[in-house]
């Protein structure tokens, strides 16, 4: 949206300054109209570079809906930029209240796609190092975004248990990836089941999505455009708690991923 936004403002603004400045030429309307576009964007980025400086490093008590619209506009701002299409299904499953949103794990544009485009309040758990990024890294931590320390399961409860907490106080969804890490082959890796103790201490239901075609993002950067797919399957019932261990859960939670990509 955005970059087509800046798209309109060139070309507006490129015949206007054509036309009102007589020493300028028609011959100069391309150039002018890249060079206007390409202003924009470098204005944008430095206003976010600028703002990233002014926000603190601490999590905050409370998500972020400015954060959230500013990261929101930004993924969509971004993957435009790299070509990206996004072919979303199955949002109409989605119910009123906050989620777990579950789905496979193939890029670091798995998250960025989904922000781009999915119009709810939703915060990620993420790896920590993706907060030591500038200026990527305090605006997801100031929206609410959670860092999970992998190595540490006490440090990783407390996480869930904040998750759980803005659930529940700022009814904002969360994203959880359950393989831990990015699958390189596109096959299924297994899940860990403690990332489903969140919807259980949040009482809330899981989604279950798929992804597709973000690895391809970065290899056709230049060359042609991706088409990523999402895919929004079942709706998982928090009572389901109350009859599975969490073991369980997760073996289902996967088995319906792995059969909706053909991998079972």
């Amino acid at each position: 949206m955005l970059c087509y936004a800046f798209l309109v403002l060139a070309l507006i603004l490129a015949p206007l300054l054509c036309f009102a400045v007589p020493a300028i030429s028609f011959w100069w309307l391309i150039p002018l109209f890249i060079g206007i576009f390409l202003a924009a964007n470098i204005i944008y980025l430095a206003g976010i570079f600028f703002a990233s400086l002014c926000l603190s490093k601490k999590q905050p008590e409370h998500t972020s809906p400015a954060g959230m619209f500013m990261i929101r506009l930004t993924m969509d701002w971004l993957l435009t930029f790299f070509g990206v299409r996004i072919k979303m299904k199955g949002e109409e499953i989605l119910p009123d209240g906050p989620v777990v949103l579950v789905s496979n794990h193939l890029s670091d544009f798995d998250p960025m796609a989904v922000l781009a485009v999915l119009r709810r309040r939703i915060i990620y758990i993420s790896k920590e190092s993706n907060f030591k990024i500038p200026i990527v890294g305090r605006f997801i931590r100031r929206t609410g975004f959670l860092a999970i320390d992998r190595e540490n399961p006490m440090r990783a409860m407390r996480t869930l248990k904040r998750a759980a907490e803005y659930m529940k106080t700022d009814g904002v969804d969360v994203g959880i990836y359950p393989e831990g890490t990015r699958s390189k082959t596109g096959e299924l890796l297994e899940f860990k089941a403690g990332a489903f103790l969140l919807a259980k201490r949040a009482n809330a239901p899981i989604v279950i999505m798929t992804t597709k075609g973000t690895e391809k993002i970065s290899k056709n950067f230049l060359r042609r455009k991706t088409v990523v797919e999402l895919d929004f399957i079942e709706v998982v019932d928090a009572d389901i708690f109350k009859t599975k261990s969490m073991d369980e859960v997760s073996l289902y939670v996967r088995d319906r991923i792995a059969a909706h990509l053909g991998q079972k």
